[in-house]
């Protein structure tokens, strides 16, 4: 691999091909953005660390390591250094990148005269039902194509804008959390002062309103400790057969394509895919950016993962309790820009390491898994499931979470292989491959 060449002409930075023309075949030759694809390939990797603990462990233990896969000793620092510098930053990352493809994409295509929005569109619709397949059919319960697709639809509207203004409106949707997460404190601090009034009332010995005891038992149940015996009718189920995993998340994948999309993800996936688009117009993942600008970013970032970690840390000494209702809204508030500057804090240092043509295999390596980034994520999903569903080796809910960075580990060795072995002979994965032949007209 070759130092960081100076920022490509434009004429190259995408590999898509016109929306009029037949797609390729596998075997075209392709021109490439060594930087972009090396930081995809990071945000692919990464974004693996997190989801392994989804795919391995029941749904709670995702954030509370009380719940499931250990919290002391190794698994408890495992859980911290996650919590840092990945839960959400290479989500971030991979939606920043996501939303400069759709820069990207779209300005070549009306370089050559056609209408950019029209292969935009086309191209995220396409993502719709390859996001229904992935969750309902390879059931990764963690599925963002199917969001990509839809939210990606609104983001096209705004391919055009000055960078600054996509900056600024990324911002500021991420900053849509700050009074959701008000209402939330909001909320819950009613059910605790209604529980505590029931408590006082109770020790007096006089009667407790129906709402007050109903406020109790709900507020009791929210701070309950996890109870082991409570996970078992999951870990049962998704050690058992196809039929029986896919019977049982059913409803939760219904839940999670419907409400969730437009109370949560619509304002985080909508907000980073904006920043992308400016980032990407601002030549900052060409790696065009001067030293000293990237040191920055760097510094920023390390702020960001500083507050993470202190929050991280704070969370602990409560014993992950639900009742801690404070310490809760002020990480859910801070928590989408945090991991925003964490993701671009991970892209800087990539971008510094390509600029200075140091550790040339894992970058190159990096930018053939990001070459392949949509088989990849994929990829990930096959392999986790037939090691962890009951219609593969059944591991689910048997691994430690320090455990789960092994598995993490060789599955990323797996696919830069594969990622390694595929483009000696295509210039595309099977899946990218495929996606451009539907989108073709």
């Amino acid at each position: 691999m070759q130092d960081l060449p100076a920022p490509p002409a434009a004429s190259t930075d995408v590999d898509h091909p016109s929306a009029d023309a037949p797609p390729p075949e596998p075997r075209a030759p392709l021109g490439r953005i060594l930087a972009l694809d090396a930081v995809r390939g990071l945000a692919v990797l990464g974004i693996l660390v997190m989801n392994v603990v989804e795919f391995g462990l029941p749904i709670r233990a995702y954030e509370n390591p009380a719940a499931a896969g250990g919290s002391s000793g190794a698994d408890l620092a495992t859980w911290l250094v996650q919590q840092t510098l990945f839960d959400g930053k290479m989500r971030a990352l991979f939606s920043m990148l996501f939303g400069a493809g759709l820069v990207l994409l779209g300005e070549r295509e009306e370089r050559t005269g056609r209408s950019g929005a029209d292969l935009l569109l086309r191209r995220c619709l396409w993502l719709v039902p390859f996001g229904i397949a992935h969750r309902f059919l390879l059931q990764w319960t963690g599925d963002i194509l199917y969001i990509y697709g839809l939210i990606g639809l609104i983001a096209i509207a705004f391919r055009r804008a000055r960078p600054a203004r996509q900056i600024v409106l990324g911002v500021l949707f991420l900053s849509a959390f700050v009074p959701i997460e008000a209402w939330r404190y909001h909320q819950a601090a009613e059910l605790r002062a209604d529980a505590i009034a029931a408590e006082q009332l109770i020790a007096a010995g006089e009667e407790v309103p129906a709402p007050l005891r109903e406020a109790r038992t709900r507020w009791d149940r929210r701070t309950a400790p996890p109870d082991p015996e409570a996970l078992r009718p999951e870990i049962e189920a998704l050690r058992g057969s196809y039929a029986t995993v896919f019977a049982y998340r059913w409803d939760y994948h219904h839940a999670f394509q419907s409400g969730y999309v437009y109370s949560y993800f619509v304002w985080d996936v909508l907000g980073t895919m904006l920043v992308g688009m400016g980032l990407l117009r601002l030549r900052f993942f060409h790696g065009a950016w001067s030293t000293r600008a990237y040191v920055a970013v760097l510094a920023a970032a390390a702020l960001a993962a500083g507050a993470a970690f202190l929050l991280a840390r704070a969370w602990a000494a409560t014993q992950w309790s639900a009742g801690a209702l404070e310490l809760r809204a002020v990480r859910g508030a801070t928590y989408p820009h945090t991991r925003l500057l964490v993701g671009l804090g991970w892209a800087a240092a990539l971008l510094l390491v390509l600029r200075a043509g140091a550790l040339r295999r894992v970058t190159g390596a990096l930018a053939a898994v990001g070459r392949l980034a949509f088989t990849n994520y994929v990829l990930q999903t096959v392999c986790c499931t037939l090691l962890f569903f009951g219609y593969g080796l059944g591991w689910y809910g048997s691994l430690s979470r320090a455990e789960l960075m092994v598995v993490w580990l060789a599955v990323s060795l797996v696919q830069v292989a594969f990622s390694l072995l595929w483009l000696r002979c295509f210039p595309i994965g099977p899946l990218e491959w495929a996606w451009r032949r539907l989108v073709a007209r």
